[in-house]
């Protein structure tokens, strides 16, 4: 397995947006798989550092992405960057794709003098825990309770 970004394998981006809408699309009730992969592709092709998308890669499949992203909770604009869209295929899940795709993510964001990395999730603390992740704040966010996480860049051994 090896991690790219996707901008360098933009033949496996159909792939990625239809796996992150049907994983999260229902957040977006204006949203289509068609929009989310024109808004993807438009985002790979600018010039602006974020968004940062990552694809893994195994036998020349993708079996994961993660991004760096600037926002990712509209009711915390003043927190960024944000690690995002962190998926496994199903199949691939618990072999530590999911592991070494957030790995990536820490690292490109320290090349990138980033102090903070911030995430959200409404299951997945204790996995982010374990890889050095510290709970931030428990609340409230699209009708669940998510917890809001920091991972500190600064003085980080990645």
């Amino acid at each position: 397995m090896y991690i790219d970004y996707l901008k360098n394998k933009m033949e496996h981006l159909e792939t990625i947006n239809r796996w992150l809408y049907n994983q999260w699309g229902y957040h977006d009730p204006d949203g289509s798989e068609k929009k989310w992969f024109n808004d993807r592709k438009e985002k790979l092709k600018n010039r602006k550092l974020l968004p940062i998308i990552f694809i893994a890669i195994e036998d020349e499949t993708p079996v994961g992405t993660a991004s760096i992203i600037k926002s990712d909770m509209k009711t915390h604009p003043e927190l960024e960057p944000w690690l995002a869209n962190v998926y496994v295929k199903e199949d691939k899940r618990g072999n530590g794709f999911g592991t070494e795709l957030v790995k990536r993510v820490l690292k490109e964001s320290k090349l990138n003098n980033f102090k903070k990395l911030y995430l959200f999730t409404p299951d997945k603390k204790k996995f982010y825990q374990k890889i050095g992740w510290k709970l931030y704040k428990h609340e409230e966010y699209r009708n669940e309770m998510v917890d809001i996480m920091q991972y500190s860049l600064q003085g980080a051994d990645i």
